[in-house]
C-alpha cells in the first residue's frame, strides 16, 4: 500500500489544523480533504475514499456518530477513529459499537496517537475488523474500571 490518505473531519478549524500536522509529519499520510460537518463528511467520503477518516462527535448539521453510521452504510470496511473532547464512557462506547475502529480523547499531546494510529492502520491489513473491535471494547472496558 502507498501512502495513506485521510479524511479529516471536525467543526474546529485549530484542531482540524493539529489532526492535518500529526498526520502528515508523524504518519507521512496525505490529507486528502477535511470537513467541518457530518454531512460534508460523508459527501467527501464517498467521492474521494480515503483510506481512514478522523471524526469529532460534536458538529453542526451532523453529529459525528450519524455520519460514521452514514459512511459505514456505503462503506462497511470504513476506517473510522473519532477524535472527540466528549470521552465519557457512554460516547466511547456508542462509538465503538457504531464502528469506530478507535477513539482518542483531544488532547495535544499527539505522541499518544501514533501507536493508536498505527494499530488501525496496520489491524486493517492484518486483521479481522470483528476482531479489533472486541479488542477496543476490551480495553475501554478496563480502562472504566480502573477508574
Amino acid at each position: 500500500m502507498g501512502r495513506i490518505t485521510f479524511l479529516i473531519v471536525d467543526d474546529s478549524p485549530v484542531w482540524r489544523r493539529i489532526i492535518r500536522k500529526f498526520v502528515e509529519e508523524k504518519l507521512k499520510g496525505i490529507v486528502v480533504a477535511e470537513a467541518s460537518d457530518g454531512l460534508e463528511a460523508i459527501n467527501l467520503y464517498n467521492k474521494l475514499k480515503p483510506n481512514v477518516v478522523t471524526m469529532d462527535i460534536e458538529m453542526p448539521e451532523l453529529d459525528g456518530i450519524r455520519a460514521m453510521e452514514e459512511i459505514l452504510r456505503y462503506d462497511k470496511n470504513a476506517k473510522i477513529i473519532v477524535i472527540s473532547s466528549k470521552g465519557e464512557e457512554d460516547t466511547v462506547r456508542k462509538a465503538l459499537l457504531k464502528g469506530a475502529k478507535d477513539f482518542i480523547v483531544k488532547d495535544l499531546e499527539t505522541e499518544k496517537w501514533l501507536k493508536r494510529f498505527e494499530n488501525v492502520i496496520k489491524n486493517d491489513e492484518t486483521k479481522n475488523s470483528k476482531n479489533t473491535f472486541f479488542d477496543n471494547i476490551r480495553r475501554y472496558i478496563d480502562r472504566f474500571k480502573r477508574r
